[in-house]
């Protein structure tokens, strides 16, 4: 243990200042939809079970990880800093302008 770990540790968080203005926050664009996204477990750049391995854990973006994520950004301590802004599905052309076609 390092001296003042626990002291840190159960410090409370300093709110932040409410935000006041558009140039200090956060655009967030979300859509519940992006839940029903499985990306699938095992081996997460191939998506398939090598054989090697014991439980096949979910890919990071799985949808419990997600909603978390969502929690923490709604409630935490930056959540002042976010402004919600509604989601969509991305289109097959902006996919492509990143992503290599399987």
């Amino acid at each position: 243990d390092r001296p003042g770990t626990l002291a840190m540790a159960s410090a409370p968080l300093a709110q932040p200042p409410p935000a006041s203005s558009d140039d200090v926050l956060l655009h967030v664009f979300w859509d519940a939809g992006m839940l029903d996204h499985d990306a699938g477990s095992g081996m997460f750049d191939t998506g398939f079970d090598p054989g090697f391995l014991d439980v096949l854990e979910k890919h990071p973006e799985n949808a419990d990880r997600v909603r978390n994520m969502v929690s923490i950004l709604r409630r935490g301590p930056i959540a002042p800093y976010i402004a919600w802004k509604p989601g969509r599905p991305a289109r097959t052309s902006e996919l492509l302008s990143f992503h290599t076609p399987v």
